[in-house]
């Protein structure tokens, strides 16, 4: 019997890079800003997160902040895609492709090095692990920076309440009073997500993380002398 086999998945994967080519060259087709276009874009945003084919660099790193850093790195990938789909060019290659080259290469790069904070003067990055509230309640001491000291979430809970000096109500981004560190790490222990913050309060993810994570930087020799 002569003959290669062709693989279910191969099929299918052949056929969905054949639908986003067809869409994203029907988007080119559309003048800019067009609603046609517009309709096409969504589309093809649409087929390209349902496909669950996008990459995921870097998987196993940056514990604690790789869903928020993909989630943005993503959404720039798409408003790329919806300003810059006539540079995509079909003869060189698959939608897919494209996509995740830009993931993989720029977008997800661009969007780590935004959302992780930078470590303060006189700290060696090297003996620095992003610290978020869950991990005060998570981990031990011993895993922790030496600056940032674990405390129990219900502590914690309490002196962010109680804000004994009102210190964590009055430090806010920037023109955005609402986005108070302490409103912040109170919609975090209740288990708000970043772009439900983001959504909320108007603010870009990387903005409100960076934010937060020299906030906790700020405030830990605060909430340990507090609860000791």
């Amino acid at each position: 019997m002569n003959g290669s086999c062709v693989s279910p998945h191969s099929i299918l994967l052949d056929r969905l890079d054949q639908q986003l080519k067809a869409i994203a060259i029907a988007a080119q087709q559309h003048p800019p800003k067009s609603r046609e276009r517009q309709r096409a874009l969504a589309q093809l945003l649409d087929a390209m997160q349902r496909s669950g084919k996008l990459a995921r660099p870097r998987q196993g790193q940056f514990q604690g902040f790789y869903e928020e850093i993909y989630a943005e790195a993503v959404q720039r990938l798409f408003t790329h895609i919806c300003e810059k789909i006539d540079t995509y060019q079909p003869e060189r290659g698959e939608v897919l492709q494209w996509a995740n080259f830009l993931l993989n290469r720029q977008f997800f790069i661009e969007a780590s090095r935004e959302l992780l904070p930078t470590v303060p003067k006189g700290i060696d990055p090297r003996r620095v692990t992003r610290l978020t509230l869950d991990d005060l309640d998570r981990n031990a001491p011993s895993d922790l920076n030496p600056q940032l000291v674990p405390l129990p979430s219900q502590q914690v809970l309490q002196c962010l309440e109680e804000d004994p000096e009102g210190l964590f109500q009055q430090t806010h981004i920037d023109r955005y009073p609402a986005a108070n560190f302490q409103f912040l790490a109170l919609q975090r222990l209740a288990g708000y997500s970043w772009q439900e913050l983001s959504a909320e309060l108007g603010i870009r993810i990387p903005t409100l993380s960076s934010f937060y994570q020299r906030c906790l930087t700020r405030f830990a020799p605060q909430l340990k002398e507090y609860l000791s």
